[in-house]
């Protein structure tokens, strides 16, 4: 993956500037972390595992922690290959990056085995409560419309702007990791329920996938999906192109992307440039196309 010639640059910066730790924005295998970490007598850590750090940062519920938990445990069960000789024995937290802490790294795995069995049982317990909340929607003839898209697109601030609620939704990656429901008055008496959901990231991580099954479910049983776009960003149209891939990935049926609704946020950040509100464009912080939006969900 990398030639002696960069080893050898990277190990001249580590001894100059004393680093002690090496990102790098490519999934490794654990015998390239093994042999980089040989080479370089340092911590290395992959875009996987920097991903997995950032869950665990925002975890806040039972089952966000159960799901990070997971995904963790997966990734580290594939690097117990490794010998960890120059590293720390002790770390802290239950992330990669701390130093001298409670847990061993070093760990059995027969023993995080059980714990993964133990974690998806808990998991199956929450998919089953979830259907059983469904059931519910669908005996009110409630519709639900799912926000998706990627990371830091705004979901959660159209979420709080729709249901009136007050959910974290800070300008960072992967604020919103728990699947969050509430009810949206369109008039006439007529109320529809919308989803908040995980934000998505170009090369997710597989772990990810299959530890987020129980919250991905919400967009296979959600009537309707509601693509949130970041019309500020330069790269929009590739990160729509990586929200509809990781779709597909989670088994969203084809149907359902083709029927998406998409909605292009945050056009407050670029108020020079003209927008209607007949095409979707909005701003879930000064409210900017909100009720005409509204109107248009009345429909479906």
């Amino acid at each position: 993956m990398l030639g002696k010639g960069i080893i050898g640059e990277i190990l001249g910066h580590v001894a100059s500037k004393k680093i002690n730790l090496l990102i790098v924005n490519a999934v490794l295998t654990p015998r390239q972390q093994k042999n980089l970490e040989d080479k370089l007598k340092i911590k290395v850590i992959d875009r996987t595992g920097v991903i997995i750090e950032i869950f665990s940062k925002r975890a806040k519920s039972k089952e966000g922690k159960l799901q990070v938990e997971l995904a963790e445990l997966i990734y580290r069960k594939s690097r117990l290959v490794r010998a960890w000789t120059h590293l720390e024995r002790q770390r802290g937290g239950t992330t990669f990056i701390g130093g001298p802490g409670e847990l061993q790294i070093e760990l059995d795995r027969r023993l995080i085995q059980e714990k993964i069995i133990r974690i998806k049982t808990n998991l199956k317990k929450v998919r089953n409560r979830r259907n059983q909340q469904r059931k519910l929607r669908r005996k009110s003839n409630f519709k639900t419309f799912a926000l998706v898209g990627y990371t830091n697109a705004g979901k959660s601030q159209l979420f709080n702007y729709l249901t009136k609620k007050n959910q974290s939704s800070r300008s960072v990656m992967f604020e919103t990791l728990d699947t969050k429901t509430g009810r949206v008055y369109l008039g006439k008496n007529n109320y529809i329920g919308v989803i908040d959901t995980v934000g998505f990231i170009n090369n997710i991580p597989t772990q990810l996938i299959e530890s987020f099954k129980a919250t991905l479910e919400e967009l296979i049983y959600a009537d309707v999906l509601i693509n949130v776009i970041d019309i500020s960003d330069i790269d929009y149209k590739n990160k729509e192109k990586v929200t509809i891939e990781i779709l597909k990935m989670a088994n969203i049926s084809e149907t359902k992307i083709k029927d998406m609704i998409t909605v292009y946020n945050k056009v407050d950040l670029n108020p020079y440039r003209s927008y209607s509100k007949r095409n979707n464009f909005i701003s879930a912080y000064t409210g900017f196309g909100i009720e005409n939006f509204k109107n248009k969900l009345m429909n479906y």
